[in-house]
């Protein structure tokens, strides 16, 4: 198991940076990590129809609240090792806060297609 530091190390590394993920003719699943009280990564851009896994690797409960244009949910509360799924059907930007520890926090871009490519699925 990665000591707090190389988790943080983890996350300073991949928190400046944005992941972009894509399938090829599939809809992708793509987990992000609830750790030492940071989400990593801390910003995501996906193809409309894919779906994030949120893993709690804490040793505390998170729950995480969602807000889009016009929307606002939460998903239940986790505990350590406990995961929620969330399927992404309309592009759009979502920030994501735990009600917890606000200093959690993450974006993700819902996009329709992927910039600079045919439209489709990827």
């Amino acid at each position: 198991m990665p000591s707090h530091k190389a988790f943080f190390a983890l996350v300073m590394a991949v928190g400046m940076t944005t992941v972009f993920v894509a399938g090829h003719g599939q809809a992708a699943t793509i987990v992000v990590i609830e750790k030492d009280r940071a989400l990593a990564p801390t910003h995501l851009q996906i193809v409309q129809g894919d779906t994030v896994v949120f893993r709690n690797e804490d040793g505390m409960p998170h729950r995480l609240t969602l807000r889009a244009a016009g929307r606002t949910w939460s998903l239940d509360t986790q505990r350590q090792g406990q995961e929620r799924t969330q399927d992404f059907a309309e592009a759009g930007h979502i920030d994501v806060t735990c009600d917890f520890h606000p200093q959690m926090t993450m974006t993700i871009d819902v996009v329709k297609d992927i910039p600079g490519q045919a439209p489709g699925r990827y």
